[in-house]
């Protein structure tokens, strides 16, 4: 088992596969706000992108999009009722918000090549490792 100065610490990046790379941007960066940053990488079918915590989505071309079974991300929010009526006014097609048991509140959307992105609170469940 990973521990001590080996153990993991946070997340770095995660990668969602789309038809088209450009578009997805736009998506990305129009209705998430996320910015767009260098790419550390050689290849022109892919992109960078960043949050305000320093973790990183990376947007890669691939016919296959999006990845099979489709995996999430959960991003977090301050305000969780305003990202849904926000979004909702964008005609982005949200669940309702969820209430889960630790009080953490939590709202699905998919982007346009149907990755599933989840928008939730800080969770109440604190840090238990």
């Amino acid at each position: 088992m990973l521990s001590g100065n080996t153990r993991l610490r946070n997340i770095n990046h995660i990668t969602y596969n789309v038809k088209n790379k450009d578009d997805a941007l736009k998506w990305y960066q129009e209705v998430l706000g996320l910015k767009q940053i260098p790419k550390m990488v050689n290849g022109d079918h892919l992109y960078w992108l960043q949050l305000p915590s320093g973790a990183m989505v990376h947007i890669i071309e691939n016919p296959d999009a999006p990845s099979a079974p489709s995996h999430h991300t959960a991003f977090e929010v301050e305000d969780i009722d305003a990202a849904h009526t926000q979004l909702g006014g964008m005609d982005i097609e949200c669940t309702e918000i969820q209430t889960r048991n630790d009080g953490q509140r939590a709202f699905y959307l998919n982007d346009p090549d149907g990755n599933r992105i989840e928008i939730c609170t800080y969770s109440g469940f604190g840090v238990l490792v």
